[in-house]
């Protein structure tokens, strides 16, 4: 992706949050700022991150090491007899280890630079086209917003954000990754509780490597005193299938003979295929409820099966309201699109994006994807013409799968008193989340 148009899918969803005037509260947040955690991954180089460290802070590598046994030597049928196999005897065995990295846990000490108060951040979904990873920096930058970490590590909190070595390996894997952490910081003899805070898809994770270990009876081993999941998408992301269709009919339409010969079309190309090859990872077809793929289904069977954290406090807050929709119009909205016909071939030379309300127009966190694809299109160098309605914003994590279905599934929901964007750090969730931790976390 190129800066500008880095540049730009940022500005979509921060530019509306500016912050005119600082006013802090008793717990020194920011009783002004919302600022919502942007969807788009945007990283500075890795180096870039000394620059927002602490003295109180390093770096855990989260991976986990397993031996097998394996014929390093086979000999014909007939042979020494060891083990049929291959259609062969093996005639020597070794043990190898091999190990398997899930994640990086940044560990941000309170002033004690003591490891006694654990509050471990799991990363949300950060979409990209790039294979570069979500920066500490990037992360403790889009969590501290009206000074939430601050405020934490200032009351003797550690702050340990986890981020994804593989994100889209699915929601079950990442989840061991996250297990391996809780078991690390168990074996620490000065952590006192744990606490986990989810954010979006990280509190799908979080949800399922904490109920599991509260169906073997090991959370109190593990010392986690309480769960917050922050717009969870439990039962799925209302992501528009009409995108994800037109950027493959437009992959179809391309003339891959005339193409060759631009470098812009070369280039365009290959952004399509990115965004293709995204939408078919694991972890995409898991969350996303719209393109009615069997992994989505099979991760709410898994969810089902493991159940709700039930042993210990957990709190749930949605960025959707209780009962207000998007307020968009009821009907079908259209953008259109004109194809540049030098690169395009076959079929008509519109093709359209169309809304569906009884999806988009609900209650939920909302995002803007059909802004955000026209305006990926209208970057392109090459001349397609849109006819963009603007303002077609949709529920994105709606309400009812922020709570799975239920208030009852959490000791205490927090709802938004009207819509915000999916990701939004709004003072009163900060406030919550702080208050939350001092009433449980010990």
């Amino acid at each position: 992706m190129s800066s500008g148009k880095s540049l730009l899918l940022t500005s979509l969803f921060l530019s509306q949050f500016a912050t005119a005037t600082t006013i802090l509260d008793e717990y020194h947040l920011d009783k002004e700022s919302n600022s919502a955690i942007n969807l788009f991954h945007n990283s500075l180089p890795e180096s870039n991150e000394l620059t927002t460290r602490s003295n109180h802070s390093n770096i855990w590598n989260i991976s986990i090491t397993r031996s097998e046994t394996v014929c390093t030597e086979w000999v014909p049928e007939g042979g020494s007899p060891r083990i049929n196999s291959r259609g062969g005897w093996c005639a020597s065995w070794e043990e190898i280890e091999y190990t398997t990295k899930y994640g990086t846990a940044n560990i941000y000490r309170s002033g004690d630079n003591i490891l006694d108060k654990p509050v471990v951040v799991v990363q949300p979904y950060k979409f990209s086209l790039s294979d570069t990873n979500y920066s500490a920096s990037d992360y403790y930058s889009d969590v501290n917003n009206g000074g939430l970490l601050s405020s934490l590590r200032t009351a003797g909190y550690d702050v340990i954000l986890y981020r994804y070595d593989k994100q889209d390996s699915g929601v079950t894997y990442n989840a061991k990754g996250l297990r391996r952490l809780l078991e690390m910081l168990k074996d620490v003899n000065t952590v006192t509780s744990t606490s986990v805070v989810g954010l979006s898809m990280g509190g799908v994770v979080s949800r399922y490597a904490l109920a599991k270990l509260e169906n073997t009876n090991e959370l109190n081993d593990y010392k986690i005193s309480t769960f917050i999941s922050f717009d969870a998408p439990y039962r799925g992301i209302n992501f528009p299938k009409t995108i994800l269709d037109t950027t493959h009919s437009l992959l179809d339409k391309v003339d891959t003979t005339l193409c060759g010969l631009s470098a812009d079309c070369r280039q365009a190309r290959r952004e399509l295929k990115s965004i293709i090859s995204k939408m078919n990872t694991l972890t995409f077809k898991e969350l996303v409820f719209t393109i009615g793929s069997s992994r989505h289904d099979y991760l709410k069977s898994q969810l089902n099966s493991v159940g709700h954290v039930d042993s210990i406090p957990t709190l749930a807050l949605a960025n959707g309201s209780r009962n207000l929709t998007q307020g968009y119009p009821t009907q079908k909205q259209t953008t259109y699109f004109k194809l540049y016909r030098a690169w395009y071939n076959g079929g008509s030379k519109y093709f359209r994006i169309n809304t569906k309300p009884s999806l988009d127009n609900v209650n939920g966190g909302y995002a803007d994807f059909y802004q955000t694809f026209s305006n990926m299109i209208m970057d392109q160098p090459h001349p397609i013409t849109p006819y963009v309605f603007t303002g077609q914003r949709h529920a994105f994590v709606p309400s009812s799968s922020a709570i799975d279905g239920n208030e009852n599934n959490f000791s205490e929901v927090l709802f938004a008193d009207s819509n915000e964007a999916h990701m939004t750090l709004s003072y009163p969730k900060r406030y919550k989340i702080r208050q939350w931790l001092d009433t449980y976390q010990h």
